[in-house]
């Protein structure tokens, strides 16, 4: 997903996307842009806030952003980066990979950095906990709505890893002990 004047994300509709999407409406960002995998999950994002959706075999990503964020990684990583303004940066967060040649990042002046929320954790416990806190208040209050794609009892995890890797999911997949 990509935030121009606002911003992007790739992963939109995925668990950590729609609520980046909401998020970014949340923080008065005016323009937020939400690439996917298809067509079927335009009403979902548009519901969730989204001002414009991409897919990802879409020739134009639009109006170039100036926050990224890229939840799939791989082949879409060069093209999360082509996506941003000039002095754009992106926040990569997953655990596809995916390579972007130097050049592309200098002549844009582009940055990339990544997190992981574990190490997060870990190295800042104390702003860990206090974003946690807001995250849930927001929820409480009916701001932030976390939508569960599906329930699946943790013996039939595979179905679980299915549904993500076909990319069907609106939103969370959880597990179930």
């Amino acid at each position: 997903m990509l935030f121009a004047a606002g911003a992007g994300f790739t992963g939109a509709a995925s668990g950590v996307g729609h609520l980046a999407v909401q998020l970014a409406k949340l923080q008065g960002i005016e323009r937020v842009v939400a690439a996917v995998s298809s067509h079927t999950k335009v009403e979902f994002l548009r519901g969730l806030g989204a001002d414009e959706i991409v897919t990802y075999d879409s020739e134009n990503w639009g109006e170039p952003a100036d926050v990224g964020l890229d939840g799939v990684g791989g082949d879409l990583l060069p093209r999360a980066v082509s996506a941003l303004a000039p002095g754009g940066r992106l926040v990569f967060f997953n655990s596809g990979g995916g390579t972007v040649p130097a050049f592309d990042l200098l002549a844009g002046s582009k940055t990339i950095t990544g997190l992981t929320l574990a190490r997060f954790s870990n190295t800042h416990r104390e702003l860990y906990d206090q974003h946690g806190e807001e995250l849930w208040k927001l929820t409480l209050s009916g701001r932030l709505q976390p939508v569960v794609h599906a329930r699946i009892p943790l013996a039939d995890v595979a179905r679980a890893h299915e549904i993500i890797e076909a990319r069907a999911n609106l939103g969370k997949v959880v597990l179930l002990p």
